[in-house]
């Protein structure tokens, strides 16, 4: 089973966004904030509930010990990394 956890892609299932990739930011509760590098920048995520979201078992391990420490993580990473997994 794929798990919740930051900087883990995910696909929107529902809202104007259907079909959208990000990286989960941060999970709270049954909310995630969500990031993908353009329209939701780092400063103004998306947030959005989980139920409405599709865990695609891919991670970028560099960026999540980033975003645990609270280091500095810039848009163009997150780009990277999704344009790398669209399908």
């Amino acid at each position: 089973m794929v798990e919740v956890k930051e900087a883990g892609l995910v696909k929107s299932l529902a809202g104007h966004d259907k079909n959208e990739l990000y990286i989960i930011i941060s999970v709270q509760g049954e909310y995630v904030s969500l990031s993908d590098g353009r329209k939701h920048p780092l400063h103004k995520p998306k947030r959005k509930n989980r139920k409405h979201l599709q865990l695609i078992d891919k991670y970028d391990e560099v960026l999540r010990r980033k975003l645990i420490e609270g280091a500095a993580v810039n848009d163009e990473e997150i780009v990277f990394f999704i344009r790398a997994h669209k399908q």
